[in-house]
């Protein structure tokens, strides 16, 4: 069994039980005490546990999504690692919608290539504000300060009227297949934004599978390339196969 296949079934045994022993888990997958720390170390570093004495528990807010800020700091050899894969897409002159995300973020402090990219980033406009062959547009409207977006309808709407040859979309969750945000706003502008999108790329860490957010920007399928940190569960490659090229 892979390391993620089995801290995939260890959320779900921990959902079920409450808490999980280390001693118990090396009888339930037959591994070493010091595979199962490390394993548990993962988790609590994803901040999808708790660590006690001797186990794990649950995280009292490991279903909540951090804002943008607290994640910004959270898996930044990963997020470097898929922002590296996408640049592989960008070619000169494009014109490219870049979403609000930790990671997109990543990508955006990476370009290098002349090209037009529209975003209601805040930090993204800061971060491309100074890179000249980068012709930036900020979507404006009201100030989300949690996660760090402009949003107005007409602003959105503005979107309509463009073709993007790239998207790239981050997710706050990616639960049950379903790419999930906090906020209404922000789901709906990057649907007008990906209808608009030639190719669609979702960048999102396999630790966003177990987490989920309110609002449905639609199924991880509805994109063209997900670029991802590590190889996904089986039974994720399998729902997802023929329907979207995975990257990781």
């Amino acid at each position: 069994m892979y390391q993620e296949q089995r801290l995939s079934k260890m959320l779900k045994l921990l959902e079920d039980k409450g808490q999980l022993a280390a001693k118990d888990m090396v009888d339930y997958f037959q591994v070493s005490k010091d595979t199962i720390r490390r394993d548990f170390s993962i988790l609590s570093e994803r901040k999808l546990v708790q660590r006690t004495h001797g186990g794990i528990i649950p995280l009292e807010n490991s279903r909540q999504i951090p804002s943008f800020n607290d994640r910004v700091g959270q898996l930044n050899q990963e997020k470097k690692a898929i922002a590296q894969k996408a640049l592989d897409f960008l070619k000169p002159n494009q014109v490219n919608f870049f979403d609000v995300s930790t990671v997109v973020l990543k990508l955006a402090q990476q370009v290098q290539q002349p090209m037009t990219i529209f975003s209601h980033s805040l930090d993204n406009a800061i971060m491309l504000s100074d890179q000249e062959r980068v012709d930036f547009h900020l979507l404006g409207g009201k100030f989300y300060p949690r996660n760090r977006f402009y949003y107005a309808l007409n602003e959105a709407e503005l979107l309509r009227s463009i073709s993007f040859e790239l998207a790239f979309i981050g997710a706050a969750g990616l639960k049950n297949g379903q790419v999930s945000f906090e906020d209404q706003e922000d789901a709906y502008l990057k649907k007008l934004a990906l209808k608009q999108a030639k190719t669609k790329i979702l960048l999102a860490e396999q630790a966003k599978v177990q987490k989920e957010a309110t609002y449905i920007l639609g199924d991880i399928s509805d994109f063209d390339y997900w670029i991802t940190d590590q190889k996904p569960s089986p039974e994720l490659e399998a729902l997802l196969a023929g329907k979207v090229t995975i990257i990781y």
